[in-house]
């Protein structure tokens, strides 16, 4: 039986992610053993996010001008190569942030490319349902890579990161070649169509900003709590192990990636603006009561439903930003709501690392669903004004 190129590029989705998060997991105790501060353990993910931004607006450009498949190539050989150079120079704190910044233009460059890919295979009013099973495979390579880096990091220690790196990125690697991604054709554009034009327009949407917003703070959470805030209290407030928390961790990506699923189902059917504030609520009562936890089922039932909030607003907004823009610059508008979960990936171990140092553990948590709170407004205010002469119908706007 003959396997569909999708099926590849998605276990490629999962390697890619599990690789990155799983590193990720390690990363903050790998500055602690290092002798930094709790607000400084973040530095690397900072780092990471900065790469991120970047990539995200100049690989929405440059998936309106190259193949999809090229970039998920180049965005794999080059995430390589950079763990096997960090790797090398582990004692050079120069060299190991600059490799995590090249992690984050990699990582963004593989995402946004990758849900081009999708978007190309989907019929219409099927968005929804393609953007799930891209967002969900990448959600699975974020509920191994914790357990791989929790497990990993016990028996190497958090030196091992660039290892649990490298391995599955090399596979993904593979996986994209067998896919075909080499010989993906290269996107068709209407030379008369200016691309930033077309940005100005987005970014003059009042809903398009929205979900900008929206997915920005779900990311931004979605790595400050399960990176920073929530590996730190498990470890010393609570005295778990490392293996235990990227267990917990696991699971509590697990979710997310049923909410990522669930999420692109259900935009298909109650319009992609819904599943984006549903997400947004169900998180905030979740940061109350994730500091009540003492045992594994208490601590990992909150944080598995606040992360299946993320989820939801994570392929909600995803699905939006595709719909809104014009078919000339899709790549562009993806790249847009992309570089708000980058901002957000980036502000995220600041802000949780600030928040639990300055406030405690529970009022910090407490501070993060009072934010939460202020974005679930913002965000249905911007969804419900429509842009002068435009119309929402299914969450798309015309």
């Amino acid at each position: 039986m003959k396997v569909s190129p999708i099926a590849y590029y998605l276990l490629a989705a999962v390697c890619q992610s599990s690789g990155s998060s799983g590193s990720a997991m390690l990363a903050p105790f790998f500055m602690k053993a290092h002798g930094y501060a709790i607000a400084s353990a973040g530095i690397p993910l900072v780092a990471n996010g900065m790469g991120r931004i970047c990539s995200d607006l100049f690989s929405g450009v440059m998936a309106s001008y190259f193949s999809s498949g090229a970039l998920l190539v180049a965005a794999t050989t080059i995430g390589l190569g950079a763990s096997i150079f960090g790797y090398f120079f582990l004692g050079s704190m120069p060299v190991f942030l600059i490799a995590w910044i090249v992690f984050g233009l990699t990582e963004a460059m593989f995402a946004l490319s990758l849900r081009n890919v999708g978007f190309d295979q989907s019929e219409p009013q099927q968005e929804g349902r393609i953007q799930g099973q891209m967002a969900s495979a990448l959600g699975v390579g974020f509920t191994i890579g914790p357990l791989l880096g929790g497990f990993v990091g016990k028996s190497l220690g958090p030196d091992a990161l660039f290892l649990v790196y490298a391995l599955p990125q090399s596979l993904g690697l593979i996986l994209v070649l067998i896919a075909g991604g080499h010989r993906y054709r290269k996107t068709v554009r209407d030379s008369s169509t200016s691309l930033w034009r077309e940005g100005l327009k987005l970014l003059n949407k009042p809903p398009f900003l929205a979900s900008c917003l929206a997915i920005c703070q779900s990311f931004l959470f979605l790595v400050g709590v399960t990176r920073i805030a929530f590996p730190l209290f498990a470890v010393n407030q609570r005295g778990m192990g490392l293996d235990v928390v990227g267990t917990i961790v696991s699971v509590s990506r697990f979710t997310d990636t049923l909410g990522r699923f669930s999420g692109g189902w259900l935009a298909d059917r109650i319009k992609a603006s819904r599943v984006i504030l549903l997400g947004v609520a169900l998180g905030i009562p979740m940061f109350i009561l994730q500091v009540y936890g003492t045992g594994f089922v208490t601590l990992a039932l909150p944080l598995g439903l606040m992360t299946m909030g993320f989820g939801l607003t994570n392929v909600g907004s995803t699905i939006f930003a595709l719909q809104s823009a014009p078919d000339a610059a899709k790549g562009l508008g993806l790249g847009l709501s992309r570089a708000s979960t980058s901002v957000g990936q980036l502000l995220g171990p600041l802000v949780t690392g600030a928040l639990i140092e300055r406030l405690d553990y529970e009022r910090g948590f407490q501070a993060m669903a009072t934010i939460s709170v202020v974005v679930f407004l913002l965000t249905w205010y911007g969804l419900t004004k429509k842009p002068a002469g435009a119309t929402c119908d299914s969450g798309r706007l015309s």
